[in-house]
């Protein structure tokens, strides 16, 4: 199983059509009861350069998750927050959030917020006004609804951004102590966190800011009243331990409801299997609440989670997960234990223009299925099962 897992890595890390660089490194890693946790990794977790020899990717590597910490952070803490009675999904989160009002604003809930449906902007600058921490958050609470509340699912930063300072008034705690409460000191994850972590330890995430500079530059895809010039703190030099989403490193101390999560895949893994099947960890009845369709109108959006189906030689399995923009991939199937993830260093040896990097959701496509090959040729599919678990794993498989 390792060597076809590390195949389909080296065979990810070599995509790419014209003009579109392949990602620097690929860590992929899938989760079953046949198989226990196998991970597999392929190219540079640095890239060369004319003064260093660079380093390759290791299985260990602890990787940027950029939005999946949505689902791994803010989603899984809601979740448990939710299970404890501490949080009402379905209650104004003005009650809160007290910047957070006027119109539509009062009726928005944290199921919209984590559905994308309360009307928010997608993305906003925040640092392009104040790199204060709780100044940022204030600007993310006044800024004014796009749409109305509930009309349509727009993808949304600041709606998570909102969430994670919710979380962090329930909890009277920051966003990554109430973490390292509620979901890793629980499920034992010693190397899952928000950042900023050790460089040693992490891969290079990006080359710098220059995305989200050309997207204050042009306008797109999110038209801002912001020039490049309103920023001072660009990063030009490749970014380590820190997160790569602007907002998160520059405005919000590194650890936000929208991004700032770091893992290595091992982890990664682990905490899919939790929040699809551990029913101590989050009970049934709140996680049927959080993967079915937030609205008839758009059935591929649960609460947080991404909903879809996995394409195998068994027939479709319904899988819950999520993408990061670095090239992140974390999903689980709801009927059956399996777990698949990808970590692809997709920012670092990028040119900086978006029309260069490879779509995320082709890598996450291309990984997700190189896995079930996989699995199908070692005859480890798991078939549908929810009260079979994943009962004690055989000791994690690591490509060299």
């Amino acid at each position: 199983m390792r060597q076809h897992l590390t195949s389909v890595a080296e065979g990810i890390r070599r995509s790419g059509g014209a003009g579109e660089g392949p990602p620097a490194g690929v860590c992929l890693g899938v989760l079953t009861p046949a198989t226990g946790t196998v991970l597999a990794a392929a190219g540079w977790a640095a890239f060369p350069t004319g003064t260093t020899t660079g380093e390759h990717l290791t299985t260990s590597a602890v990787f940027d998750l950029a939005s999946v910490s949505k689902i791994a952070g803010t989603t899984a803490l809601a979740m448990r927050l939710t299970a404890a009675g501490l949080l009402d999904l379905d209650a104004p989160v003005h009650r809160h959030l007290t910047g957070f009002r006027g119109g539509d604003k009062d009726l928005v809930t944290a199921a919209d917020l984590l559905a994308h449906r309360a009307g928010l902007t997608p993305w906003w600058p925040l640092y392009c006004a104040t790199t204060s921490r709780e100044q940022a958050l204030d600007l993310a609470e006044g800024l004014p609804l796009r749409h109305p509340r509930g009309e349509r699912r727009v993808y949304s930063d600041v709606g998570f951004q909102l969430l994670g300072r919710l979380i962090e008034r329930i909890t009277g705690t920051g966003i990554a102590e109430a973490y390292q409460t509620w979901v890793a000191a629980p499920l034992g994850l010693t190397r899952t966190g928000y950042g900023p972590v050790d460089p040693t330890r992490a891969v290079v995430c990006a080359d710098g800011d220059q995305i989200e500079y050309a997207m204050i530059a042009d306008g797109v895809p999110y038209p801002v009243p912001f020039t490049p010039a309103d920023f001072t703190g660009w990063r030009t030099t490749a970014v380590r331990g820190h997160t790569a989403d602007g907002n998160a490193h520059h405005a919000l101390g590194g650890a936000a409801g929208h991004a700032g999560l770091f893992a290595p895949v091992e982890e990664m893994l682990r905490l899919g299997a939790a929040l699809a099947l551990d029913e101590e960890f989050v009970p049934a009845a709140v996680r049927a609440r959080f993967t079915a369709a937030a609205s008839p109108d758009e059935p591929s959006q649960g609460l947080g989670f991404r909903r879809f189906e996995l394409t195998t030689p068994n027939g479709p399995v319904p899988m819950i997960g999520h993408d990061g923009f670095t090239g992140t991939h974390l999903s689980a199937a709801t009927d059956r234990p399996m777990v698949v993830a990808m970590a692809a260093t997709r920012l670092h040896g990028a040119t900086g223009a978006r029309a260069d990097l490879l779509s995320v959701a082709d890598l996450a496509h291309d990984a997700r299925q190189g896995i079930v090959q996989a699995l199908d040729l070692e005859a480890a599919l798991p078939a549908p099962s929810r009260s079979a678990g994943f009962g004690t794993t055989p000791q994690a498989q690591e490509s060299p």
